[in-house]
């Protein structure tokens, strides 16, 4: 592997109905609805062939149990790549920055890769909270989740993946959630999952003196915010799983790829974790 060869090919699996103030925003504009892409990631190193989660299921099943979903013609990952020309039979492995149920369907269609994610994640996921029955979907809800059967390697704290590509925790939208780095011609990207949503997760709320407009929707606010810090800390680019804006170039890095500033000191927007 070299880092000549890497590219990361995003992959659309539909389109969900989501609120600008419960999940997408903290004390955003609650009732106003915004539609969000949900998004895995092909990542192909030269070497491996690796899936950054899995993504939805069909529309009827995302919208029974979960929210509003348009497909709007996207194809589910195996037959999007397919469509690449990239047999799922050749992906070698699958990472899940989480195992909530955007993130998780037609994995078994990938029989031939290596399940990877963190033991705390897997715990909740198998038992889950009842206020995350649906996040989960737990079989009391009388259906079942995609990863049941499935054998997981377990990857705890910052682990190396391949030469390349390592996994790093960031904890708070889900228990055990963690993002993606991984290395490539134009720095380290960062596959966030859900621990931003959107780019202007990452951006300033100046009128509340907030370093991060961070999202809504986390079990722990604390951890999520924290874990928003950290991506600072390491991404040159950062890549969500719901981001719109990631739609506009089919691959990663692409020419002329503007690279962020890491951790840029704001005055009057303090940073909480000092030590970073």
């Amino acid at each position: 592997m070299t880092i000549e060869q890497t590219r990361i090919y995003p992959i659309n699996t539909g389109w969900l109905k989501t609120d600008h103030g419960t999940y997408m925003f903290f004390k955003g504009d609650a009732g106003r609805k915004v539609d969000l892409p949900v998004l895995c990631y092909y990542v192909d190193t030269g070497e491996h062939k690796i899936m950054v989660d899995t993504g939805l299921p069909d529309a009827e099943r995302a919208t029974k149990y979960h929210h509003s979903c348009d497909k709007k013609g996207e194809l589910e990952s195996p037959d999007a790549l397919r469509k690449m020309g990239v047999d799922p039979d050749e992906i070698d492995i699958c990472i899940f920055t989480h195992l909530h149920w955007d993130h998780v369907h037609n994995m078994k269609a990938f029989k031939n890769a290596r399940y990877i994610c963190t033991p705390t994640e897997l715990t909740m996921a198998v038992n889950p909270l009842p206020l995350y029955y649906r996040s989960y979907e737990a079989s009391i809800l009388g259906i079942e989740a995609p990863f049941l059967g499935c054998q997981f390697e377990l990857v705890e704290g910052v682990t190396e993946i391949v030469p390349g590509v390592s996994v790093f925790p960031t904890p708070g939208h889900s228990v055990g959630h963690q993002a993606v780095q991984v290395e490539t011609t134009a720095g380290s990207i960062v596959l966030a999952g859900d621990a931003i949503f959107v780019g202007r997760n990452m951006e300033p709320r100046e009128e509340e003196h907030w370093r991060y407009w961070v999202p809504q929707r986390f079990i722990n606010t604390l951890e999520g915010w924290k874990s928003v810090e950290e991506i600072d800390r390491r991404a040159d680019y950062i890549l969500g799983a719901h981001d719109p804006a990631v739609l506009e170039h089919p691959v990663y890095p692409f020419e002329g790829m503007k690279l962020r500033k890491k951790r840029e000191v704001i005055p009057g927007l303090p940073f909480y974790t000092g030590g970073l």
